[in-house]
């Protein structure tokens, strides 16, 4: 995305306006769709049933002058009692069946199915492609997905609790430190599917989104050819200005010399800095290396100690890039 007013504007893309639901756009959307609907307009038919007839004793059995009493009572009535137990006992079953169904085509994973991971941390997604040898990553990034093919997530975070979801696809799933969780879909419809994070996770939760792109088979391939091309040629401190946007470091450090989550780029290098309870040190290509890969292992003094590790996210070449960006803020 070119902008935050651009990121937040995006829209769901639905089937029409007078719909309840976003458009369906996997092949487990209309399953979990029709089971929604039936539980809604079930309900509606069970409130019917009962408030209805209430509202009709209430009218017709009312006291018609002072001091009446009722003629005769009633202590039960044995097919009525065997009714309201059984009837929704056998609503209930149905019920755990449908979703028990439902519940088992929505976590279990074709075998052919193309593996991604996907890495949560504030306030972005990280997407690999391990058998492509690409990522992407940052606010409003565009994962790219075959049409018509199962694909497997395997989701982390590095910070605190995110989640995963995709409301066309109606799938969601907690992204936990300290454990992979795993989701799959297929797409049965080209287009961009807004992603969100539904677990609140700081100050800029509501821009921790990314953009899932399906794709015609041949129109993927491209894109795939131009992801792993696109960073080839670029001087070293223009590919690492584009890494620091893409990588999302601007959610949490500035260039311009205010102060925001983390320390601003312009002017620190050469420079000392103030450490939490450790002498200061010079920031230099050791340090900011050291900072990019072991962010915890040097707090700069006054700020949380918040940054995740980006190792295994970035490739030497992509380090040296950031780094020279950052001497380039002088």
């Amino acid at each position: 995305m070119d902008s935050v007013k651009e990121l937040l504007s995006m829209r769901l893309p639905v089937a029409s306006k007078l719909s309840w639901l976003p458009e369906a756009a996997s092949t487990t959307a209309d399953s979990v769709d029709w089971i929604f609907y039936f539980l809604v307009w079930s309900c509606v038919g069970l409130f019917l049933l009962v408030v209805l007839p209430v509202a009709w004793f209430c009218l017709r059995y009312r006291r018609k002058h002072e001091g009446q009493k009722a003629l005769s009572q009633v202590d039960h009535n044995v097919k009525i009692e065997a009714a309201w137990t059984l009837l929704p006992c056998i609503y209930l079953a149905f019920l755990f069946y449908w979703g028990f169904i439902g519940f088992v085509d929505l976590y279990t994973i074709p075998v052919e199915a193309k593996h991604l991971r996907v890495i949560g941390q504030k306030w972005n997604w990280t997407v690999q492609y391990p058998d492509d040898d690409i990522s992407v990553s940052g606010q409003g990034a565009i994962i790219g997905i075959p049409l018509g093919q199962a694909i497997r997530l395997t989701l982390s975070s590095q910070d605190v609790i995110h989640s995963f979801f995709v409301p066309n696809f109606r799938i969601k799933q907690d992204v936990v430190p300290g454990r992979y969780s795993t989701l799959w879909f297929e797409s049965t419809k080209v287009g961009e599917f807004p992603v969100f994070c539904t677990e609140y996770c700081g100050d800029e939760h509501s821009k921790m989104l990314a953009i899932i792109k399906v794709m015609p088979q041949d129109e993927y391939k491209e894109w795939l050819v131009k992801k792993k091309s696109e960073n080839v040629g670029l001087p070293p401190a223009e590919l690492g200005q584009k890494l620091y946007t893409q990588k999302a470091c601007n959610a949490c450090h500035t260039v311009d010399g205010t102060p925001k989550i983390g320390p601003s780029f312009k002017g620190v290098y050469g420079h000392m800095t103030q450490l939490e309870g450790m002498s200061p040190v010079k920031v230099d290509d050791g340090y900011i290396r050291e900072s990019i890969l072991e962010p915890q292992a040097k707090i700069v003094k006054g700020y949380p100690p918040v940054m995740p590790t980006f190792k295994g996210q970035l490739s030497e070449s992509d380090i040296n890039a950031l780094i020279e960006f950052i001497k380039s803020l002088k």
